[in-house]
């Protein structure tokens, strides 16, 4: 019995190899924070830029009187520039651009006028908030979303459980110039 509570004493009382001990412990930990920190850093900066994309849209289709599918093809180029270093259209990081013209008329009844979406679908989950329903008013909606999926885990090695996240942002504006925006070959 002397024997276990002499060993146990030296073993509390001996200082070699703390530094070894608490590095096994504490350098797991740091390399957890440090890969958790990038990953967040990552997700916010893809985040900023689909806010940006989204606001940018919305904003330029806003101040003009009639579009149609080629302009708005063209913002699929914007996109890609604006999510540089993120791929736009990479199996990685999918980026999807819906536009919808809304007109108000004098009733407040909601009219679809036309939709554009950068994928071809033909479906939009803009819905007008109250606080912006006016009487003979046009309103644009972008909505832009993405998925962002974890650079530390790759698709093949990574748990079931771990998907991209979905990141989706939707601006409202109303027309700056003239009554309605008319796209001529837009799906209605």
């Amino acid at each position: 019995m002397k024997f276990i509570r002499r060993y146990f004493l030296r073993f509390f009382h001996c200082h070699h190899g703390v530094a070894a001990v608490e590095m096994a412990i504490i350098f797991p930990i740091l390399i957890c924070i440090y890969i958790f920190t990038y990953e967040i850093a990552n997700i916010y900066s893809f985040s900023k830029r689909i806010t940006r994309v989204a606001g940018s849209i919305g904003d330029i289709v806003a101040q003009e009187n009639s579009i149609n599918n080629r302009y708005l093809d063209n913002f699929s180029l914007l996109a890609k520039a604006t999510m540089y270093p993120y791929s736009y259209n990479s199996i990685n990081h999918k980026i999807s651009i819906k536009i919808v013209g809304y007109w108000i008329d004098d009733r407040s009844v909601i009219h679809r006028k036309w939709f554009w979406s950068s994928d071809k679908s033909s479906s939009s989950n803009c819905k007008i908030p109250d606080s912006m329903i006016d009487n003979s008013v046009f309103i644009v909606c972008s909505d832009v979303s993405g998925s962002y999926p974890y650079t530390i885990f790759p698709k093949d090695f990574s748990p079931s459980y771990i998907k991209d996240i979905k990141i989706n942002r939707t601006f409202y504006y109303r027309q700056r110039l003239g009554e309605i925006i008319t796209c001529y070959d837009c799906i209605n």
